[in-house]
This record gives structure tokens, sequence and C-alpha cells, in this order.
């Protein structure tokens, strides 16, 4: 079962945060990145969480020739991001959703791809790194929000960073739009706990990088036929901007 976020992909929040939230608007060949900022206020308006958003949409091209130049703009936003919360402490990654559904993987799959390095007591150069897949629910049989609350609570990290599988109601986003914000995310019902998890959850900066793999119209879900190739290669993307930044 996929975990459906309750805040809409800000992309598809529609013409009024694209007139009235657009901070700033860059294109750089094939990509185009976009940065938005939601007020409280706003939040009943577009039913979409305050916080910072910037997104990065693409082609085909950049994920089959360029994906050097995803790697690169998604570094410079996360890096940014990153310097606002995070000091000495740890960084929390957690891969959210189900590793057995391919649609719903990305964020187990970039969490694979990344480098744990809280362990190493010795190396006090680099950045302490702890990864966490918690899986879902209805997989585990335990309560997604209280594994994450269990290891937050453990471990007291800097930042909390969420990586998952979101939803789209516009098919030219899905696997060819990222979005990163510091809003958190709402577990919606089907998780059987309608949970947050935000800087409110844990007194904890959480930041949140969501990539769009289904297209929800009413009761229909559909993927693109190639989203094994696409997640394949995005994940890898994804987890290679964040080593750059914090290894590199």
């Amino acid at each position: 079962m996929v975990n459906e976020m309750k805040q809409n992909f800000i992309l598809d929040a529609g013409i009024p945060p694209e007139k009235e939230k657009l901070i700033s608007k860059k294109k750089e060949k094939n990509l185009i990145m976009k940065h938005f900022l939601i007020t409280e206020k706003d939040e009943k308006n577009w039913k979409t969480k305050k916080g910072d958003y910037y997104t990065i949409h693409f082609d085909d091209s950049i994920i089959y020739k360029r994906k050097e130049d995803l790697q690169k703009n998604f570094a410079k936003i996360f890096k940014t991001f990153l310097a606002k919360y995070q000091h000495t402490g740890p960084i929390l990654f957690i891969g959210l959703g189900n590793s057995s559904l391919l649609a719903d993987s990305f964020g187990v799959k970039v969490v694979n791809n990344l480098i744990a390095t809280n362990n190493y007591n010795d190396f006090l150069t680099i950045p302490k790194v702890a990864l966490f897949t918690p899986e879902t629910t209805n997989k585990t049989g335990i309560s997604s929000f209280k594994l994450i609350e269990m290891v937050v609570n453990h471990l007291n990290p800097d930042v909390i960073v969420l990586i998952d599988s979101f939803l789209t109601k516009e098919l030219k986003y899905i696997n060819r739009s990222i979005e990163l914000n510091d809003c958190g995310i709402i577990f919606a019902n089907e998780l059987r706990s309608n949970k947050k998890i935000d800087k409110e959850t844990f007194s904890v900066p959480v930041l949140s990088i969501g990539l769009p793999t289904i297209w929800k119209n009413e009761n229909m879900m559909v993927t693109k036929y190639n989203l094994d190739m696409d997640l394949s290669i995005l994940s890898e993307v994804i987890a290679n901007a964040i080593k750059q930044i914090l290894f590199f």
C-alpha cells in the first residue's frame, strides 16, 4: 500500500502559488528549478504546509544523458538547506516506503545508496550519518511512526531527512520532478496513524525529499512503464548528490 502524503506536491497546488508564492525560478538547459515560500496563512488556501519548497523539473534527456546536471543542482539546494540546520550532531536519513512495492520504494533505494558513519567514533572530520528504513506498518505490523520516534529519541540528531515516494495529480511530474522542503510529512490513514513528522514533533528540524512516482486521479493510480529504470537512476543521483555534500 502506498504511503500517501496529506499535503500536496507543491507543483500540484496550481496557479496561486506560481503567481504569488514563487520566490525564484531558474532554467538551466533542460532543468527548471523553482523556490516557493508558503506561509501559515497560505496553508488553508492551498492545503499545503508552511515552509520552504524547492522543486527541480526535468525531461528524459536529463535522466538518460545528463544526470550529472541534476546531481549538481540538487546538491546545491540540499547544501543550502542543510547549512541552516546541521551543526555537529548526527544527521538521520529515513527512507520511507515499502521496499517490496516498486512505486513506493524510492526512499528505501536512496538510503540504501548512502553511507552510515555514525558508528565510527575515531573519525572526527566526517559528518555523523545514521540511516533507517522503517518499512510500512502494513508490512511489519509495527507503527512506522513509533519506530521512527524510538530511533530519534535514541540518536538525538541535529536534523532528520525524510525521503519518500510522492503522489501527483499531473502525469508530467511522474519520475520527472524532485521536491525538497522543510515542512515534514504527515502520515495518511492507511498507516492507521495520522501522526506527523515535522520540527514540532521531535523538536528537530525535518527536511523532506520526494519524487512523485504515482499519478492519482480519483480512484485510479498509474505509474510509468519504465519506473524500475527511472528509480534506479534517480535514487543513485540523489544519493550521490547527498554524499557529495557530506563527504567531498
